[in-house]
């Protein structure tokens, strides 16, 4: 196994919880601050592959993180390398250690993926309770004293006649907008008949 592609486990993951921060180097420079305050406590160690390919690397004792060297370092970077691994004066890399505290690449994307998800899912539970609310809102206004002194209002001004079909008279007042519902400006509001407002307006709602 290679220590590059050593994904730690998601449940595990120490994560900086800050909304909106999805770029990999600002995510992994928190965690960095979490773990190590900034400061990285480096030593030498060593690797077998799978293979029995012996790596050397440099590695946080404290959090795991492998040195950034863009892969292995060469063996005669720690002199009589081999000799050292023996004695143990050199020890082992800790992948237990890198799977419990470093962040990886896939671990990132484990990360965004769960915090997009969860902000969509936030998002859409919003946007339900604001149409539940407004759903609400408008059929108590429409039951109003208030809508009811705007409607004839609107059906006076318009001389109770369609303004859609100009021939029916009307029957309704129906909102061009509903930006202003609650406070409407007089030109956002028509006098309509029943058939136009029902069957023509909200042909898409019935």
């Amino acid at each position: 196994m290679k220590i590059d592609d050593y994904v730690m486990n998601e449940n595990e993951l120490i994560l900086y919880e800050r909304e909106g921060i999805y770029d990999w180097s600002n995510w992994e420079s928190e965690i960095d601050w979490l773990n190590c305050g900034g400061e990285h406590q480096w030593e030498y160690r060593y690797h077998y592959s799978d293979s029995g390919r012996l790596s050397l690397f440099r590695q946080c004792c404290a959090c795991g993180k492998k040195g950034n060297t863009g892969g292995s370092l060469k063996h005669d970077t720690v002199p009589n390398l081999k000799e050292k691994i023996t004695l143990g004066e050199i020890k082992k890399y800790d992948l237990d250690l890198l799977n419990k505290k470093s962040p990886t690449w896939d671990g990132y994307h484990v990360y965004k993926n769960k915090k997009f998800n969860a902000n969509e899912e936030l998002e859409a539970q919003k946007k339900e309770l604001e149409l539940i609310n407004r759903r609400k809102f408008y059929k108590d206004y429409i039951a109003s004293d208030k809508w009811k002194a705007i409607r004839l209002k609107v059906l006076k001004r318009d001389n109770n006649l369609c303004q859609a079909c100009l021939e029916a008279p009307a029957q309704d007042v129906h909102h061009i907008t509903y930006a202003n519902l609650g406070d409407e400006l007089m030109f956002e509001l028509l006098s309509v008949c029943r058939d136009c407002h029902f069957n023509r307006l909200h042909k898409d709602k019935r």
